[in-house]
């Protein structure tokens, strides 16, 4: 049935993981997300259908959007830039397979960079932290504490990265 399907492919994707070498180091920096994303989803789950009738849909659930990115997540670990965009350029024009490709980058920056925010503000003794998440109470102060930083770097690096663009013949023509 099912839950055999999604240990399978869960059982293929961990197999690609390693045979990339990426090691359990890399696996737990990728899956950390997930594993309170996880948590995200049963906990909805269960206030919505109880304990029994949430428990199954809500582990398929949350599987299959892991399932859905840790192949991508292999992709990135695994491919140099100069080999994704050219195979990016075959497909599509190459602002485009430019754009995609700087996006995916990305991600994992910004997580880091997220991580890297949390810390500093926990030093500084601002009311951050896992616990606090998941109170809605404490989402003010966690907007306020994390995710205006994170949009200021987010700002700060879209500049560079379109300097960059720039740099490489990708300069905005819509302007005069």
């Amino acid at each position: 049935g099912e839950p055999w399907m999604l240990a399978g492919l869960l059982g293929v994707n961990l197999a690609c993981y390693f045979f990339a070498r990426l090691g359990f180091a890399n696996l737990w920096r990728d899956i950390r997300f997930f594993l309170i994303q996880m948590a995200v989803i049963l906990l909805l789950f269960f206030l919505k259908y109880g304990f029994m009738e949430g428990l199954w849909p809500g582990l398929r659930t949350g599987s299959q959007i892991f399932l859905l990115f840790l192949p991508g997540t292999i992709l990135l670990r695994t491919t140099q830039g100069s080999q994704m965009i050219g195979s990016l350029k075959k497909v599509m024009p190459e602002r485009l397979a430019f754009l995609l490709f700087t996006s995916l980058r990305f991600v994992p920056f910004f997580a880091r960079e997220s991580r890297e925010i949390a810390i500093a503000q926990q030093l500084r003794g601002a009311p951050v932290g896992i616990r606090r998440a998941w109170n809605p109470m404490h989402w003010k102060d966690l907007f306020q504490c994390l995710m205006i930083p994170l949009m200021v770097r987010a700002l700060k690096t879209a500049r560079a990265a379109a300097m960059s663009a720039e740099a490489r013949g990708f300069e905005d023509r819509s302007r005069p």
